[in-house]
């Protein structure tokens, strides 16, 4: 059980701090639930999500990983030699909608060195930029936390990883260098 002031990552959704657990009313009955705030600001506020605590491990909610851990995402990024280009698009974004829905960092990392990889010899669908940047996203901030460091830092170290230089280079939208 997670507690009031814990920084989850709640997949898809990406990087929250638990606001809050308090009983909700959720269709016709009184849930208790975690008020999660994410870290992605809108023009106004922040998201809330309203998540039973029953249903945290089966949505795949899961702490931040520890310092040791972000070496492991690091190296799976500077990681090369997979064919990401031999598939089809439809079955690559499949792949990679099932690694970003599992909730795992290191499969997030591989999805965002494997588009990056691949953005540089063609252009990517649409499915494959949202992901592209879903992943970055999770990336940046989850590891901008644990690093306590800002997230422009984090962006310069994945450019250097990838040979780019500047925080936007590591956009979907951006073509490579």
């Amino acid at each position: 059980m997670f507690k009031i002031g814990d920084v989850v990552v709640y997949p898809i959704q990406g990087v929250a701090r638990i606001t809050d657990i308090k009983m909700e009313k959720i269709g016709s009955s009184e849930q208790l639930c975690y008020i999660l705030e994410t870290e992605m600001k809108t023009a106004n506020d922040r998201p809330v999500i309203k998540l039973p605590v029953d249903k945290a491990e089966s949505n795949r909610v899961r702490s931040i990983v520890t310092r040791e851990e972000v070496a492991i995402v690091i190296e799976i990024l500077r990681r090369r030699g997979s064919r990401t280009d031999s598939q089809t698009w439809n079955r690559r974004h499949r792949e990679y909608q099932d690694k970003m829905r599992s909730g795992s960092i290191f499969k997030a990392a591989e999805v965002f060195r494997d588009l990056c990889l691949l953005k540089q010899s063609k252009d990517l669908s649409h499915g494959e930029r949202r992901l592209f940047d879903q992943a970055r996203n999770l990336l940046v901030k989850e590891l901008s936390i644990v690093q306590k460091t800002d997230e422009r830092e984090i962006e310069l170290t994945i450019n250097q990883i990838f040979g780019r230089s500047g925080p936007s280079s590591i956009s979907a939208e951006v073509p490579p260098n």
